[in-house]
């Protein structure tokens, strides 16, 4: 996978591929493409969570690519939605095909946008 714009590839990996991209200089957006599993969450929160941690004020985690949410992903994106507000940023979740869409509304996630009010 090759960088996108003002982004980075993070990972190359046939089960995920993770992408940064920041849209400005107070806001990112990390895209995966794949599956996000027990295997490959781990891979996830640790470009999510530096970026939960930092003066962002706008982190996006675009799944629209993913293929596969596991319960891993779910507790990850849900551990994220519930932190967001205590730092001040607002996270957003965009979903992705059908499969996904399924787990994040199983989650109780479907549509989440946590932060700012």
């Amino acid at each position: 996978m090759r960088p996108r714009d003002n982004g980075e590839t993070v990972e190359l990996d046939p089960t995920l591929q993770l992408h940064l991209t920041y849209q400005r200089p107070d806001a990112v957006v990390l895209t995966a493409i794949g599956d996000i599993d027990l295997a490959t969450a781990p891979r996830v929160a640790a470009l999510l969570w530096p970026r939960l941690l930092t003066k962002l004020s706008s982190v996006v985690l675009d799944l629209s690519g993913v293929t596969f949410l596991g319960l891993a992903g779910l507790e990850l994106i849900a551990a994220a939605h519930a932190y967001a507000p205590y730092r001040d940023v607002e996270f957003t979740v965009i979903g992705g095909p059908t499969a996904v869409e399924r787990a994040l509304r199983a989650g109780e996630l479907a549509g989440a946008s946590a932060g700012r009010p």
